[in-house]
């Protein structure tokens, strides 16, 4: 197959300028609809992370930070030299998070510009190619920059490893997408170095392969000998290494990590509803929290796991007849789907929570695909009637413009962390994790007086979860009250005979019992 250049090189320097100029704009929105995140304090997950995270205080010790987090290294790096930037105020943390989401932004826009113009090349497709490739760019990366779902990924500190691994992935797609069209060695190579780094920033990055291998089978065009070459010399090497990886982590998460964690094959119709949930939250996002209960299916015949199990077949069916129609939007809708197995994978095995908002980051590039490629088409279309592009332009900001306006009231929200916490708490106010939220927000702003009632709700919930108690009784023994925390790590010590944190805070306990005491001695006559 003969080489195919960049779409820039092929294009007019005034048409380039307009391309880069479009993304660019694009990116502005991103920056300017996260700016009131930049000023938000740290928040739950960001304290153990970053501000009790000793590996990131000395930026040279590369072995230390490294050996941290060593399944996600490159976050912790990347932590290590904001602190070696901005010390621990959390507004250089913030500002790295949303220039990488303005970096993914201009990445999204070159995806989608580089995939319309792949597809229009594509012969034997239902659907004409008509849709301009800008429009396709200019539309999927608003999208991208103004949607609320990704508040969690951008404005959350800890989301770090979303919009960071997003930006090695998109690179490395992009990589790969030069090679399969004639690029040479230099290509192959720059797309597993990258590939690899996005691996090491979180591990969802493994399904870089079967990303490629889709837009090869559903975008490009090619004989099936050259597919076969492809395959073999860059799907199947790295699809090779993803099954030797993703077992060993397996075995290793199991057997060491997360030791006699209990799978239940119910987890997977919790998955399934998960995806489902994801799309509609991306439809309409309504009920956004920093938690979400998703409860257990009983039953493979309960009505929402036969809707949803047959919702992903149907879902699955769209993106096979779509493949022939229009293959832009089938890829989309397949990117979708494939970036959140991973995660339900885990879950499957019983680690993690069934649902966050960051982990949709990536997935949503391909949703957000297929949305932009409807509004190209339907904006080409609209330029037959009197008026038609004015009004389909005019209903395409008027939605952008309202995602962004709640991105903004996201931000505000997780600008305080007890609002942030109580809004979780009124989506699911049975569940102990909001409850311990609460707590945590409100001893990190030094009401522990308030926290206190908080963590015995988070522990009345979920009597066997160590980590309420021991920051109980911190709380207690800060506010003076010595036996209520000894009671609080007694109840511990009946759970879990073996806690350590438990023995350490009881001896605390009993020092500062033993110091009243003297004092109290040494106050009579």
């Amino acid at each position: 197959m003969r080489s195919v250049g960049t779409h820039l090189a092929r294009t007019a320097p005034g048409r380039r300028l307009l391309l880069a100029c479009l993304a660019g704009c694009a990116a502005l929105v991103a920056v300017v609809l996260y700016l009131n995140a930049l000023d938000n304090p740290f928040v739950y997950d960001d304290y153990r992370l970053i501000v009790e995270n000793a590996s990131i205080l000395h930026p040279s010790d590369i072995q230390t930070i490294l050996i941290r987090d060593s399944t996600r290294p490159v976050v912790n790096l990347s932590y290590a030299i904001d602190t070696a930037l901005w010390g621990g105020n959390p507004f250089g943390y913030h500002l790295t998070n949303v220039l990488l989401h303005a970096v993914n932004v201009l990445l999204v826009f070159w995806v989608a510009l580089l995939a319309s113009d792949d597809r229009a090349r594509q012969p034997r497709q239902s659907v004409a190619a008509s849709a301009s490739p800008a429009v396709v760019a200019m539309s999927t990366a608003l999208l991208f920059a103004a949607h609320p779902m990704l508040t969690q990924a951008v404005g959350y500190i800890s989301g770090r490893s979303e919009v960071a691994y997003g930006c090695f992935f998109l690179l490395a797609f992009l990589a790969g997408r030069r090679w399969m069209l004639g690029g040479g060695r230099w290509w192959w190579a720059t797309c597993v170095a990258l590939w690899l780094v996005a691996v090491l920033t979180k591990e969802s990055a493994a399904m870089l392969p079967f990303v490629l291998l889709a837009y090869d089978w559903f975008v490009l065009d090619a004989d099936s000998g050259e597919r076969r070459r492809r395959f073999l010399r860059l799907a199947l090497p790295l699809l090779s290494l993803t099954l030797l990886a993703g077992v060993s982590r397996i075995a290793i998460l199991q057997l060491v990590e997360y030791h006699g964690t209990v799978t239940d094959w119910r987890f997977m119709l919790v998955a399934v509803d998960v995806f489902w949930r994801y799309l509609g939250m991306f439809a309409v996002p309504v009920d956004q929290a920093i938690f979400h209960a998703v409860p257990m299916v009983s039953s493979p015949f309960a009505p929402r796991a036969l809707a949803g199990m047959l919702g992903l077949v149907a879902f699955l069916g769209a993106v096979w007849g779509l493949r022939r129609v229009h293959s832009l939007l089938a890829f989309g809708l397949l990117w979708f789907l494939v970036i959140q197995i991973p995660s339900s994978v885990l879950f499957t095995l019983g680690i993690g929570e069934p649902m966050a908002e960051h982990r949709a980051y990536v997935a949503a590039i391909g949703l957000f695909l297929t949305w932009g490629t409807a509004f190209a088409m339907l904006w080409s279309r609209a330029s037959t009637r009197p008026w038609g592009r004015a009004i389909v332009c005019a209903a395409g900001v008027l939605f952008v413009g309202q995602m962004g306006l709640k991105t903004m009231v996201r931000n505000a929200i997780w600008g305080d962390p007890v609002l942030l916490s109580r809004e979780a708490i009124g989506l699911a106010p049975e569940h102990w994790v909001p409850r311990l939220l609460l707590a945590e927000a409100l001893r990190h702003t030094g009401r522990c007086g308030e926290a206190i009632p908080e963590y015995r709700a988070a522990i009345s919930a979920r009597p066997q979860e160590e980590f309420p108690y021991t920051k109980l009784a911190g709380c207690l023994i800060e506010e003076r009250r010595l036996d209520e925390a000894e009671t609080a790590l007694l109840q511990l010590r009946t759970i879990n005979p073996e806690s350590r944190d438990a023995s350490m805070v009881l001896g605390i306990v009993a020092t500062l019992k033993r110091g009243q005491v003297e004092s109290a001695t040494a106050g009579r006559p």
